[in-house]
């Protein structure tokens, strides 16, 4: 355990850093320009990101030397806080509590298949939204009648498990190679992910473009299409409407994160 928390949060960090490099992705930043968020840079996240690290090795000194719930909690919010106040921005809000989640989630996990760690995602997630949620997730919620984050998390992150590595998996078997299989991913996603970010960028129609978006990008990475262009060019439709989808990007940071944890990303 003392070994395997700190390589997992190694592995958290490094799914972040390179869901953020990956290019092109529609109203995200990415490595051609800002997506639909003019406040943000590839800089500016990368030092959002180097505070989530920071975090991340915190939270795993603290579960290893035995603190509460409670104690966690308060050091994401910490983590949250220092992003906003340094960087300007909540960007990596969602993944600091995912991260946080899995990570703590796997220190009481029976096993290590991912049905072990589904099942103490599920209980740790119960124990944390019993003392509430944040309230503007809250209100996302309720103005739009979806789940978001909260439902994922109570879920055991079936996004994640049911959805983004099976396709990833699918993709290496039927001859495709990790750029291709990442994409798949990205696409499932975002057929699946009830994102709060789109939701409020974007209304329930704007998730449905996204929805939309993601069914055509499976599909031609399947027929072995030209999807970088039809990303990039998507990419200019969202700018224009201002819309994203953050919920989908920090999940796809998870995926990535747990391959390179497994070592399936290197195997690729």
């Amino acid at each position: 355990m003392t070994s395997y928390l700190p390589r997992l949060a190694h592995n958290l960090v490094r799914g972040a850093f390179m869901e953020l490099y990956l290019t092109p992705k529609p109203g995200l930043v990415d490595l051609c320009d800002c997506g639909a968020h003019p406040e943000l840079s590839v800089p500016r996240m990368e030092t959002s990101l180097k505070i989530v690290s920071l975090y991340l090795m915190d939270l795993c000194d603290a579960v290893l030397s035995g603190e509460d719930l409670a104690t966690r909690v308060r050091i994401g919010v910490a983590a949250e806080r220092a992003v906003q106040r340094t960087v300007g921005s909540s960007c990596h809000k969602g993944y600091i509590f995912l991260g946080g989640l899995v990570l703590c989630a796997s220190a009481c996990a029976p096993g290590r298949d991912e049905a072990s760690l589904r099942c103490s995602i599920t209980e740790l997630a119960e124990l944390f939204f019993e003392q509430g949620e944040p309230g503007s997730a809250h209100r996302v919620r309720n103005r739009f009648q979806g789940g978001g984050i909260r439902e994922e998390a109570l879920a055991g992150l079936p996004s994640l498990f049911d959805e983004a590595l099976p396709v990833y998996r699918r993709e290496l078997a039927g001859g495709g190679n990790r750029g291709s299989a990442v994409f798949a991913m990205m696409g499932r996603l975002m057929q699946t992910v009830e994102d709060s970010t789109t939701l409020r960028s974007g209304g329930r129609s704007g998730l449905k473009t996204v929805r939309e978006d993601g069914r055509l990008l499976e599909r031609m990475v399947a027929q072995r299409d030209d999807f970088i262009a039809f990303l990039a060019q998507r990419n200019a439709h969202y700018v224009s409407r201002s819309l994203t989808m953050g919920g989908v990007a920090g999940l796809l940071a998870l995926a990535l994160a747990w391959l390179s944890h497994t070592g399936e990303l290197e195997a690729a």
